[in-house]
């Protein structure tokens, strides 16, 4: 057997720049950034003492001698260190307690702990899976060392004369499943006799959550440390005057004096009310929802001692739209945190000590301003992997703004719900909801929601909604090209349908009266932002335009057109849609005409469910016009009808799942309603020019200047050279991917294999496109199939 390395010796990675990374101080360092939560968090003293014994744990097992020959160099693999740091958290965690007499209370939330370093670099998992201990050997380690160690850390384990000895935790480990398997089967049949609602349970899981986030984030600070920048509570002060400043600037047009009685409303409406968790703050669309959020934001967290703003968006274009609101508006640097977010230029320069630096900043929400996605903050309530418990390191005392809540899966709704109020509890958040059309409050939540609201006035109507006969993509086409108005729009139910109709559209406009755009889900990232851009730039500069899109235009993108046609939908959708007509008032009246859409004599409106197109039929069918001021009542009736039918609380036995052990039960649900279609990634190399180059957003500018891109060619180059990216950091390489990423589309599995080889899959995992027809600047990606009906 190799000769064992004195624990004091240890490192717990390489040197850098000459300094030594101990082991030891590594370990001591966790502990002492635990401590530095408990500041913030309520737990007990056998809590956080669980808490340290954790932290000192969590990387024991790179004591191991062959894991000190892996780190110097002299092997290419060590031993699963995670397994090794649970295991010995077990042991002497397990005779802390026997010590205490405290056994029995504490037993769920040390097998939780001994999980979570298990899982301490990877994805969490259910309590029932067994650990992977017949690696784990602790006689490669000087235990001996370690027992000494811990003894000054831990006194009371000395005085009890407990022992700790390669033997006794060799042994430990070899009967550990055993032992976890009676154990559970024990805490299985209390929980069952227990009598505790999904409130109940949903809130230990939450605290458990909370204290994986303590753990993981000590871990990772005591590497990094991640200063946390807060708002001061004088600072609500300069974002008040900062916000009015704006609204002064911005008092333009007919509906200016509209949106500012509607702010001044609303926060008058929140005086009587100061003492709620959750608000929802109904405004017709184009009332300015960001602004008033913020200033409702700005007198909560002067009344509160709030020091944060989270903003979570549904869309990425929504998202980075709000977030250059948000610091125009405020005057503050707001974080983007979402799948192709990268730091900006401003936030890299605070945080340039290094990448890794800045990537951990924007990880741990650590600003004062933070803009994220649905996706990233579903992941902060039920986290997946145990980097996603970063993100709540630095989530206590802030004010949440959730824009267009009404887009969350019905089926997740009401676990969204149960688990957002037990991160509030745990975290003393303020919530604000953002809606004209939002859904109920699940019945069984211990606080409901403030309602703050605007309603539409006859007076102040800016749109109306005509039902009319039935299209098809030929007479949708006529319609669109036959209008008088200057702009106009249709918005259709799937790809194909749009396809079809801007088709029929381009040959109608053969002498280019007016100019066309698509816009639909199989363009990828930066052509949707093109498309988005260019469509903004026509419409300011007052040109005849008219666009045909799916759905993914009616939530969020700040665009107003005079005329539109949209399929016939349900009504939340097609109230969300309204919001593009007339939005800013510039018009008398807008107008909106709806109808069922035929293709082949067969209505296109298969992508929603039955039951709810027939609630919605049964509404909308009442009349034959409906007006802006009428559609907030008929939201509310669709919804009440829609939740009378089903309570969509099936999803809650997923807690109770999570509460017996099998934690990704919750975990593995996502916000958004996912299709029945597997897919496929392919990398489209979309050229630009110099022009399409200005409507790029400026974090993708700055990747193509720090790759030195020339061409799409080069960025595809560079994904297969994987000996130079094996030579990157983490962080390059992560925001190399998100530059990549921006040239990839996903693609059904059944139309992908007919454009690429499936050989092309195999070989590269994200294949190019090698076909240039395939892909057209103005089209996004073609493609004749049947499966194209169930995407938008």
């Amino acid at each position: 057997m190799s000769r064992l390395i004195s624990f004091d010796d240890c490192i717990a990675r390489p040197d850098e720049n000459g300094h030594r990374y101990y082991l030891k101080t590594h370990l001591e360092g966790v502990r002492e950034w635990t401590r530095s939560f408990f500041q913030i968090v309520k737990l007990d003293n056998v809590e956080k003492a669980l808490i340290e014994i954790a932290a000192i744990s969590h990387d024991i097992g790179k004591a191991n001698v062959d894991w000190q020959a892996y780190i110097n160099g002299r092997k290419k693999r060590g031993p699963n260190h995670s397994w090794c740091g649970a295991m010995f958290f077990s042991y002497v965690a397990y005779h802390y307690l026997k010590i205490l007499g405290k056994w029995k209370d504490y037993k769920i939330l040390w097998l939780q702990l001994t999980r979570d370093i298990a899982d301490h670099h990877g994805e969490l998992k259910d309590l029932v899976e067994n650990q992977n201990v017949d690696s784990i050997d602790f006689s490669k380690m000087d235990v001996d060392g370690i027992q000494k160690w811990i003894y000054t850390l831990f006194p009371i384990i000395k005085e009890h004369k407990q022992k700790i000895s390669s033997a006794a935790l060799n042994d430990w480990a070899d009967d550990f499943d055993e032992f976890v398997e009676n154990l559970l089967f024990d805490i299985h049949l209390e929980k069952r006799n227990e009598n505790q609602t999904i409130i109940e349970k949903i809130d230990m899981l939450q605290k458990w959550r909370m204290m994986t986030s303590i753990l993981i984030s000590s871990d990772r600070f005591e590497i990094k440390s991640v200063q946390d920048k807060r708002i001061k509570k004088h600072d609500w002060n300069a974002i008040k005057q900062q916000i009015e400043n704006f609204c002064k600037s911005n008092r333009k047009g007919s509906l200016a004096i509209i949106r500012s009685k509607a702010q001044e409303d609303i926060l008058q409406q929140w005086k009587t009310a100061k003492d709620c968790s959750y608000y929802v703050l109904e405004m017709p669309t184009g009332y300015g929802k960001t602004v008033t959020a913020l200033k409702l934001a700005a007198e909560i967290g002067k009344e509160k001692g709030h020091s944060k703003i989270v903003y979570v968006a549904p869309y990425l274009s929504i998202l980075e739209q709000n977030a250059e609101e948000i610091e125009k508006i405020t005057k503050k640097m707001s974080l983007q945190h979402h799948s192709m977010a990268i730091l900006n230029d401003k936030t890299l320069e605070e945080n340039k000590e290094t990448d890794s630096h800045s990537t951990l900043h924007m990880q741990a929400w650590a600003n004062e301003i933070v803009c994220t996605s649905f996706v990233q903050w579903m992941r902060a309530i039920f986290p997946r992997r145990a980097q996603e418990t970063i993100r709540r390191s630095y989530l206590n005392g802030a004010i949440v703004i959730i824009d267009e809540p009404q887009i969350i899966d019905a089926s997740v709704w009401n676990l969204f719900l149960v688990g957002l109020e037990s991160l509030t509890k745990l975290y003393n958040l303020t919530i604000i909801f953002c809606s004209a059309t939002m859904p109920p409050f699940y019945k069984e939540l211990n606080e409901q929601s403030k309602r703050l609201s605007i309603a539409s006035k006859k007076e102040d109507d800016r749109y109306y909604i005509q039902r009319i006969e039935e299209l098809t993509k030929q007479s949708c086409a006529q319609k669109l090209a036959m209008a008088k108005d200057p702009t106009a729009i249709a918005i259709l139910n799937t790809i194909r349908d749009a396809m079809d109709v801007y088709d029929e559209l381009s040959n109608i406009n053969n002498n280019d009266t007016f100019e066309t755009y698509l816009l639909h889900g199989l363009m990828i990232p930066i052509h949707k932002a093109i498309q988005i851009n260019r469509v903004r730039n026509s419409l300011r500069s007052k040109k005849t335009v008219r666009v045909v899109s799916t759905q993914i235009i009616e939530a969020g993108v700040n665009v107003s057109f005079h005329y539109m046609y949209r399929a016939l939908p349900i009504i939340p959708s097609l109230v969300q849609a309204a919001g593009r007509v007339n939005r800013h008032r510039e018009l008398p009246i807008g107008r909106i005409e709806t109808s069922q859409f035929l293709r082949n004599e067969k209505d296109t409106r298969f992508i929603y469910s039955t039951s709810l197109k027939r609630i919605s039929d049964e509404l909308l069918f009442q009349k034959e016009i409906w007006y802006e001021h009428e559609m907030e009542g008929l939201v509310r009736l669709f919804y009440e009808k829609m939740f009378t039918e089903n309570s969509y609380e099936a999803v809650l036995q997923d807690i109770h799942a999570a509460y017996l052990g099998n934690w990704k039960h919750v975990s593995r649900h996502d916000v958004f309603r996912s299709d029945d279609y597997y897919r496929l990634p392919i990398f489209i190399p979309f050229e630009w020019n110099e022009e399409r180059v200005k409507l790029f957003p400026k974090g993708i500018q700055l990747l193509l200047n720090e790759f030195e891109i020339e061409n799409p060619t080069h960025i595809y180059e560079i994904f297969l050279n994987t000996t130079m990216r094996n030579s990157w950091s983490y962080e390059k390489n992560k925001r190399f991917m998100i530059l990549f990423n921006q040239f990839v589309v996903n693609v059904p599995v059944e139309l992908a294999l007919k454009i690429v080889p499936k050989d092309d899959f195999l070989q590269y995992r994200v294949p190019m496109l090698e076909d240039s027809s395939r892909y057209q600047f103005d089209k996004g990606l073609i493609a004749n199939n049947d499966v194209l009906d169930s995407i938008i």
